[in-house]
């Protein structure tokens, strides 16, 4: 009651500050002159025209001292034009009183309530009637309407004619060779820019984690062959545009070069395309997996490096470079491969369960002098710092459930050498 009091009070407080424009009062009730006096007698709703501006404002009239009979109403102050006069609304509301209107006391002087007269605020467009003046109609008959020849004349001959002329005009087509021409040049610029860009990183990332391709069943000959294919592939497909692209270095060197240099590349092509296959096989999260795939990066650089410069290296030189890149793709290979034996070796092992008290206060890291309150909190924190809900991966999730079954084991165990002591 308290706060839609202070909200009437802001709203009084505009509409004191900014005045209501002049709307019309619609009410049930004629308003009439008699000897100088408004009277107001019930009637049909009535719109009476509001001169001048309005001033509204909020009023708390209480029938007795109790909070509940306490009314909150807008009261309001403007003048209105009742029987040709202007008379102010709190008069005109006073003599409500004599129709029967209850009115609160000790309203505000010049101000009265609308609402106890169930009257309401209209615009003036809407609370009057608009009188239109009648049109008047003249009756015509269908003798009285003649057609005059000129309009006649003037409706049957046309404003224009069109003319056709069948003989076609030659035009130059050279617009469409030189739009022909320039799509041209823009496919071959993107065909040269893409191989451009697969001659700058052959191989591409392959991130298969833990895929059954990659597993230890026999991986090498099947990924060896395919980089091998696809080494072939590409360098079939350099020369074939050998002719309209320029050749680079790498194809040059080739070229002119010997034989065994040219498969000692194609070789380590093909193994670096499969130790970074073995790479992507392990998992995401394992540091050891950057640090190999930054030096396969750097080996990838070298095998570039080696390619361009083969003519001036000499064949002896780039031969021996190639054979110490394999055998450092070996090595990598190698790194891998124990690493995934490693890591089926660790999730294929089962958790020892204790099976004697010292085992079993082993597992949990306390003496067997410890208190049987402290082997509880202890045991008690283990297996929240151990719940399998707080697994990173699934191999994280098999470990954390064997330890919580060795740490339930152990409990159970020195739980029963109290319960037998006791």
């Amino acid at each position: 009651m308290g706060a839609l009091r202070v909200l009437l009070l802001v709203i009084a407080t505009v509409a004191v500050v900014l005045p209501a424009g002049a709307d019309d009062l619609v009410m049930p009730y004629a308003c009439a002159i008699d000897r100088g006096t408004p009277r107001l007698t019930a009637a049909e709703p009535t719109t009476y025209e509001i001169i001048g501006s309005r001033e509204d404002m909020p009023f708390s009239a209480c029938r007795s001292a109790a909070a509940g009979s306490c009314e909150t109403m807008m009261v309001h102050k403007f003048t209105i034009d009742c029987g040709g006069q202007k008379i102010a609304w709190s008069k005109v509301a006073a003599a409500g009183r004599a129709a029967g209107v209850d009115l609160p006391a000790r309203l505000p002087p010049g101000f009265a309530p609308v609402s106890r007269f169930k009257g309401r605020f209209v615009l003036p467009g809407f609370g009057r009637t608009t009188r239109l003046p009648k049109v008047e109609t003249q009756a015509l008959s269908a003798d009285s309407v003649a057609e005059t020849s000129s309009i006649a004349h003037d409706a049957d001959e046309p404003r224009w004619v069109t003319v056709i002329d069948p003989v076609m005009q030659a035009s130059a087509s050279g617009g469409a060779f030189k739009v022909a021409g320039v799509i041209s040049t823009l496919l071959i610029s993107l065909m040269a820019a893409c191989l451009f860009m697969a001659r700058r990183r052959m191989p591409l990332s392959y991130d298969f984690a833990r895929a059954a391709q990659f597993s230890e069943a026999s991986p090498e000959p099947l990924w060896r062959s395919a980089g091998r294919k696809f080494a072939g592939m590409t360098s079939a497909f350099q020369r074939s545009f050998a002719g309209v692209f320029e050749r680079s270095a790498a194809d040059a060197s080739r070229s002119s070069g010997t034989d065994g240099v040219a498969r000692l590349l194609d070789a380590v092509h093909a193994r670096v395309v499969e130790t970074e296959l073995l790479i992507a096989s392990l998992p995401a999260d394992l540091l050891l997996r950057d640090v190999l795939q930054t030096e396969l990066d750097a080996l990838r650089s070298r095998v570039a490096d080696v390619s361009r410069r083969a003519d001036q290296m000499g064949e002896k030189r780039a031969s021996s470079v190639l054979r110490a890149m394999l055998k450092d793709l070996d090595r990598i290979t190698r790194i891998v491969q124990g690493t995934t034996r490693k890591d089926e070796a660790a999730t294929s092992r089962v958790a020892d369960v204790p099976s004697t008290i010292f085992e079993a206060y082993r597992i949990l890291g306390l003496n067997p002098e410890a208190p049987p309150v402290a082997v509880k909190k202890v045991v008690d924190a283990l297996r929240m710092s151990w719940h399998p809900d707080h697994a990173r991966s699934e191999p994280d999730r098999r470990h954390r459930e064997e330890r919580i079954k060795q740490i339930n084991a152990a409990w159970d165990l020195l739980k029963g050498v109290r319960v037998e002591a006791a």
